[in-house]
C-alpha cells in the first residue's frame, strides 16, 4: 500500500492528496473525467470505475522561526530583555522549588521593579511524576489566573519543567505562547532547546507529547553555578552525546575540561566553558532544525545515547537519572559498533574514559540482554519500523544499525559482559566506584544522602 511508512523514511507518496494525484488524476484509467477548473483552484474531481472522488488540498503554516539566545545575567535589574519580552502580557511562570530556593526572591524584585504582570507557580516536578495531572494542574493555574489568548507560560527549570509548560502551552485555548528559561546543563544544551514536550505515561518514558515550538529559548550560564554537580554531570553526557556524533573539537573541550567544568558550576575556564557551551547548543540545533517534526526520516544522529537508555531510567524507576542512562547508552552503543568493527578499539577506550573519567556510569545492574532487546523493539516501532540504533564511527561520525537481524545476540552478550568487567576493573573501576560513593545528589530541597550505587540514586528536582 502506498500510504504505508517505509523502513526509516516516509514513504514518498506522503498524503492521501499524493496517492490520489498518482492513482486517480495523474494517471486515469480510461473513461475517467476531471474538472480542470476545479484543479487550478487547488479541488480536484475525478469519476471513474470506484465512483466520484472530490479532492481539496489544504494548506497549513504552521511552523515558525524562534530564537536561542544566550543572556548572561538575565535576572539583572538592569538588563531589560526579559521585561520587554513580557511587557503588556499577562503571563505564568512555572518553576521548581529548587529554583525557586536560589532566585525567586530576585525574580520578584525584577518582576516588580519593571511593573510585569507575571505570577509565579513553583511546581513539585521530577522525571518519575512528569504525568498529565502536573501538566492539568498548571493549566488549572493559568486559568484561575486569566491567562488569556496573548499571554503566555514560562518554564524556568530543568527538562522537566520545560516538558510540562510546553504541553500546558499547546493545550491552553489550543494553544498559547510559552517560553522557556533552561536552568540547567542538560536544559540549556539538549532538552530545552526543541520544541517537544512529553510526559510519562504507564511506565513508558515521554510516551505522550507534543511538537509545540516556544517564542523564545533563554539561557543563561550563570544558573549553572546553583546546579548539583550530579545534575552537571548528566548535562555532560549529553554534551559527549552531540560531541561523538556532530563536533570532535567539542568533544576535545569536554576531554580536557569537563571536570573543571563541573567542579566550578561552568564557569571556569570560562572562554572555553561558554565556547563549549555554545558548541553544544548550536550542533543540537543543527541537527533538529532539518526535521524538527520527525516527518521527514527517523534517522537522527540526536538519538545516540537514547535507544537504551529510557528503559534502562524506567527499570530504575528512575532513580538513574537521564544523563546517566545516556552515558551507560552511549557506552554500549559504542562497545556495540566496535564489536561490529566500525569503530577503531582505541577510540572505543577513548570515549568510555571520557565517560567515566567525570564520574559518570558505563554499566549498571540492569543492562540485561532481555531488557536491550526489550529496547531495540521499542525503538523501531517509534521510529518507523527500524531500530535506527546510532554507533559512532569515529569522533564526531556516526552511522545507522537499520535491521534488528544484523546485531546478534552474541555481540549483545558480549559488549554487555565487556562493559560489566570494565566497571569492576581498573580501568574505568576506580572512577565508577566514585560516582557510586560521592554525595552530591539532592533528590529533595535541601537534602543531601549517599549514593550506594547508581540504580539507588533519587532524581534530583
Amino acid at each position: 500500500m502506498d500510504l504505508v511508512e517505509a523502513n526509516g523514511q516516509r514513504n514518498q507518496h506522503r498524503s492521501l492528496g499524493e496517492y490520489l494525484e498518482k492513482h486517480w488524476f495523474g494517471e486515469r484509467p480510461a473513461g475517467v473525467n476531471q474538472d480542470q477548473s476545479l484543479r487550478e483552484a487547488g479541488a480536484s474531481l475525478a469519476t471513474g470505475p470506484h465512483g466520484i472522488i472530490r479532492l481539496r488540498t489544504v494548506h497549513s503554516e504552521l511552523s515558525r522561526s524562534f530564537e536561542v539566545a544566550v543572556i548572561e545575567d538575565l535576572l539583572d535589574p538592569h538588563m531589560p530583555l526579559l521585561a520587554d519580552l513580557l511587557s503588556g502580557r499577562r503571563a505564568l511562570l512555572v518553576t521548581t522549588p529548587t529554583v525557586a530556593k536560589y532566585y525567586r526572591s530576585r525574580l520578584e524584585q525584577y518582576i516588580n521593579g519593571y511593573g510585569l504582570d507575571v505570577s509565579i507557580m513553583v511546581l513539585k516536578c521530577r522525571e518519575r511524576s512528569k504525568n498529565l495531572g502536573l501538566v492539568a494542574r498548571v493549566c488549572q493555574d493559568a486559568m484561575e489566573r486569566r491567562i488569556g489568548r496573548r499571554g503566555l507560560l514560562i518554564g524556568m527549570g530543568g527538562g522537566v519543567c520545560t516538558d510540562i509548560v510546553t504541553m500546558a502551552a499547546s493545550w491552553i485555548r489550543r494553544g498559547i505562547s510559552h517560553v522557556r528559561i533552561p536552568t540547567t546543563l542538560v536544559g540549556q544544551i539538549d532538552a530545552g532547546i526543541g520544541i517537544k514536550g512529553a510526559v510519562n505515561f504507564r511506565g513508558k518514558k515521554s510516551y505522550l507529547g507534543c511538537f509545540y515550538q516556544p517564542e523564545a529559548v533563554l539561557i543563561d550560564p550563570a544558573f549553572l553555578a546553583t546546579v548539583p554537580k550530579r545534575l552537571l554531570k548528566s548535562g555532560i553526557a549529553e554534551m559527549i552525546k552531540i560531541a561523538l556524533v556532530k563536533d570532535a573539537e567539542l568533544f576535545e573541550l569536554s576531554e580536557a575540561h569537563a571536570s573543571e567544568f563541573i567542579s566550578s558550576g561552568f564557569a571556569r575556564p570560562q572562554n572555553e566553558a561558554r565556547h563549549a557551551l555554545w558548541l553544544a547548543i548550536v550542533r543540537m540545533l543543527d541537527e533538529l532544525e532539518t526535521n524538527f517534526y520527525e516527518n521527514k526520516t527517523y534517522k537522527r544522529l540526536v538519538d545516540f545515547g537514547h535507544t537504551f537508555s529510557p528503559a534502562l531510567e524506567a527499570a530504575s524507576q528512575f532513580r538513574i537519572s537521564h544523563g546517566e542512562a545516556v552515558a551507560i547508552d552511549m557506552a554500549l552503543s559504542a562497545t556495540l559498533a566496535c564489536e561490529l568493527g566500525l569503530l577503531p578499539e582505541t577510540t572505543l577506550e577513548r570515549i568510555l574514559a571520557s565517560i567515566a573519567f567525570v564520574g559518570l556510569p558505563i554499566s549498571s545492574r540492569s543492562l540485561e540482554p532481555a531488557l536491550c532487546r526489550a529496547a531495540l523493539e521499542e525503538a523501531a516501532r517509534h521510529r518507523g519500523g527500524a531500530p535506527n540504533l546510532v554507533l559512532p564511527t569515529a569522533i564526531g561520525e556516526a552511522t545507522f544499525l537499520e535491521c534488528l537481524e544484523d546485531l546478534q545476540t552474541t555481540t549483545l552478550h558480549k559488549a554487555i559482559r565487556s562493559l560489566s568487567q570494565r566497571s569492576n576493573d581498573g580501568r574505568q573501576g576506580s572512577v565508577l566506584r566514585l560516582f557510586q560513593q560521592e554525595t552530591e545528589c539532592c533528590p529533595r530541597e535541601g537534602q543531601t544522602i549517599t549514593i550506594p550505587s547508581p540504580e539507588s540514586q533519587q532524581q534530583p528536582t
